[in-house]
């Protein structure tokens, strides 16, 4: 029950205009930032983070151009692992060209994939883990 309000709650952020992001990794070819505004703790050892990553060139998906991915995902900090809650793909603030959402049940079923030691995704994972902490969630 508590998944599935967070869940809920997720998709309508997704919407919502109100957030602040801040830069937590990157590189030459692309910038993660969470939206600290709205890192959340729907369960024990578990935060709901929404990761930007804004990419330095172009890409497509079905032939229709993104630069840009706003990901809500549950993160367990203590192994650094996640699961997609919802992944939107748009062109920098233009209107998603893509909106792909999993609901309670797919997310339960969804394994727990692991941040690899090293990787940017895994430095972004740290840094949104120590800043969950250090609100005291």
């Amino acid at each position: 029950m508590v998944l599935s309000l967070a869940l809920g709650c997720a998709d309508l952020a997704a919407r919502d205009g109100g957030h602040f992001w801040l830069p937590v990794a990157g590189d030459s070819l692309y910038r993660i930032s969470i939206d600290t505004s709205r890192i959340t703790k729907p369960t024990y050892q578990t935060y709901l983070i929404w990761y930007r990553t804004d990419h330095a060139m172009t890409h497509l998906y079905k032939g229709e151009p993104f630069d840009r991915e706003i990901v809500a995902s549950l993160v367990r900090c203590g192994d650094l692992a996640y699961k997609v809650v919802s992944v939107d793909m748009s062109m920098g603030s233009a209107s998603p060209i893509s909106q792909q959402r999993a609901d309670a049940h797919d997310v339960a079923l969804q394994p727990w994939r692991h941040a690899e030691r090293g990787t940017i995704e895994w430095s972004a994972a740290v840094r949104s883990c120590d800043l969950a902490r250090a609100r005291g969630l």
